[in-house]
């Protein structure tokens, strides 16, 4: 093997394209400023006035072009690159479409912009904004930051399997080149055979360093404030855009990439609208991207501008989480065309009931699951001739910036935690850098029990028995604390008074069309996701999890029974403490918006 020259090029412009991104931005912004004011609060981040708990303090702000980098960050990442269409043609094509639109609409898109708007108007993070809505819900921010440790821990190592990748595509020949399943499950992972008397086994070494590279970029981006956070997120959400535009481009024009855009876009199956499997699987994908529940969304969001056009934001960032999601599955469908298209040129594959060579489909290369994008489409990578290494830069790099966006926020939202905390508490505070690097040495710790031998099957078990579950929990939960002690009318009034006078909303927004957004947030967002939280729950019991062992499937439980203790904690000290919500009256809110409309009477409902 020799460095390939080519792969470090495109891995050194890949590294310069978001500063450069950022350096044009920034020279847009200040010509824009020095003509006059920015439209709906575009300008650099600066400090606000702000409450945690009655503690006054200053609460640094993030501009709009910030804020929205890092919620598109958030919301998209490695699921929306190869989880997505690798349902889109488990599940029929078009007609899984159509369900995740669905709930898209009628779950996902309600759940996030409630959280948004619930973060703008009390300026807390997760538990201080469930605190000062009502005590009884502080349960709940505890743990969904408990959430937070656990998707942190194991969520990176994601990441380090694609910076191996990356590390691999700078040589040539492509070290997965002969055998890329073999490369992936003995020469990254080093799994086991099976699951008889087997634990976890010894922490493997490339894993661990690969995972130590993550978490030092994670504190290099976070630990000096957001200003540097909002340099990196140029690299880290321009960054994506670009490179999967780059694939798309090049990988429709491979031979059988036809039939692969085909099966993805081609065909609709509409036996499957009436499978039940195949909505939870639709719900699943959308709430597990836009991630609500997390409470990340109410974080980032008090951190932006009072006067910010939140509605317009979550609006923006559902769009091109969808459009990235629909936009990589003609890159991810294009190259399983081409392994299709390969392999059976070569003769086929084996049959192993028969012994014999036969022809494969898309539909049974595209099944790979978790291993389409380090199995799959590493092999895949061969097609692109003398760009190999060119484009394996290219994609690895792609599912690693896609990555570091969500731990960014997720990051952030937990350092957050810690530092309201300590204002509440009256302890004193240490430097941003100090709680970041702790969190980072912690988290990294935590990981290393996901680069062992069986790392992979216990990062699974965790995914679904904690994440999948209580996201699904959380969301139907804040459904629940939002119509009872938050409220839709002062959902209504902060959105129009906080954006009345923004040069695009001079008298202010409206959340439109109202009706639907209250019959969502009031009924099927609890409803579909309680739905789906018992239905999974039944599978579950019926037949256990993925097949591992009794002592995996234990760790899975016992992790989520810990999360439902701690749920409702708020509520028993509620009613031994008889404590109340700290929100000013919704009178308040109606007298100031009736004052900035220049009217006398209280608007209408």
């Amino acid at each position: 093997m020799a460095a390939s020259a080519v792969g470090i090029i495109t891995l050194l412009a890949v590294l310069l394209a978001g500063p450069l991104a950022w350096a044009v931005a920034t020279y847009v912004q200040r010509r824009r400023k020095g003509n006059g004011p920015s439209a709906d609060g575009a300008a650099e981040a600066g400090v606000s006035e702000g409450q945690v708990d009655g503690t006054a303090t200053q609460r640094e702000e993030m501009s709009g072009v910030a804020y929205t980098l890092s919620l598109l960050g958030y919301a998209i990442g490695l699921g929306n690159l190869w989880r997505f269409p690798y349902l889109v043609g488990k599940w029929g094509g078009g007609a899984f479409i159509i369900a995740y639109l669905v709930c898209l609409l009628l779950v996902a898109i309600p759940a996030y912009l409630m959280e948004m708007v619930m973060g703008q108007y009390t300026r807390k993070s997760t538990v201080g904004c469930f605190k000062m809505i009502h005590p009884r819900w502080d349960g709940l921010g505890y743990g969904q930051a408990l959430i937070l440790l656990l998707v942190m821990a194991y969520y990176n190592v994601l990441l380090a399997y694609a910076i191996i990748y990356i590390a691999g595509s700078l040589v040539d020949p492509l070290p997965w080149a002969d055998d890329s399943k073999n490369y992936f499950n003995v020469e990254v992972l080093n799994g086991y055979d099976d699951y008889v008397g087997k634990g976890l086994g010894p922490v493997q070494w490339k894993l661990a360093l690969a995972l130590l590279v993550v978490w030092l970029i994670v504190f290099a981006s976070l630990a000096f404030g957001k200003k540097i956070l909002t340099k990196v997120t140029w690299v880290t959400v321009v960054g994506p855009i670009v490179m999967l535009v780059v694939l798309v481009l090049r990988s429709v024009t491979l031979d059988g990439a036809g039939d692969g855009i085909e099966f993805y876009i081609g065909k609709f199956d509409s036996e499957v609208l009436g499978d039940l499997d195949m909505w939870a699987s639709a719900c699943s994908q959308i709430l597990f991207s836009l991630s609500p529940g997390f409470g990340t969304a109410i974080t980032m969001s008090s951190y932006t501008r009072p006067k910010e056009n939140v509605f317009r934001t979550c609006m923006v960032v559902v769009v091109c989480n969808s459009a990235f999601s629909l936009l990589g599955g003609f890159a991810i469908f294009s190259i399983v065309g081409n392994i299709t298209f390969r392999l059976n040129a070569a003769g086929g594959v084996l049959d192993e009931a028969t012994g014999a060579m036969v022809a494969t489909t898309v539909a049974e290369q595209a099944s790979a699951g978790t291993g389409l994008a380090f199995i799959a489409i590493a092999d895949g990578m061969r097609a692109f001739g003398s760009g190999t290494n060119a484009m394996s830069v290219l994609f690895f790099s792609v599912l690693l910036t896609l990555g570091l966006d969500s731990t960014f926020c997720w990051a952030e939202t937990f350092v957050c935690y810690v530092e309201d905390y300590l204002l509440v508490t009256g302890g004193t505070k240490p430097a941003h850098w100090k709680i970041v690097g702790c969190m980072c040495a912690v988290m990294y710790l935590m990981g290393l029990l996901y680069c062992t031998r069986m790392g992979i099957e216990l990062l699974d078990i965790v995914d679904h028995y904690c994440i999948t579950y209580y996201l699904l929990l959380a969301v139907a939960l804040e459904a629940f604390m939002f119509t009872w002690d938050f409220g839709w009318r002062r959902f209504v009034v902060h959105v129009k008074l906080a954006t009345f006078g923004n040069l695009r909303t001079p008298l202010g927004q409206d959340v439109i069309p109202s009706a639907f957004w209250w019959y969502a947030i009031h009924f099927t967002m609890p409803a579909c996701s309680l739905f789906l939280f018992f239905y999974i729950f039944s599978s579950d019991v019926d037949e256990p999890y993925g097949g591992y062992p009794d002592w995996l499937q234990g760790i899975g439980w016992s992790c989520l029974a810990a999360l439902l203790a701690v749920t409702p904690l708020g509520f028993v000290r509620t009613l031994m403490l008889g404590t109340g919500s700290t929100l000013p009256p919704l009178e308040q809110d109606e007298a100031a918006l009736a004052a900035a409309l220049g009217i006398t009477s209280t608007l209408p409902p």
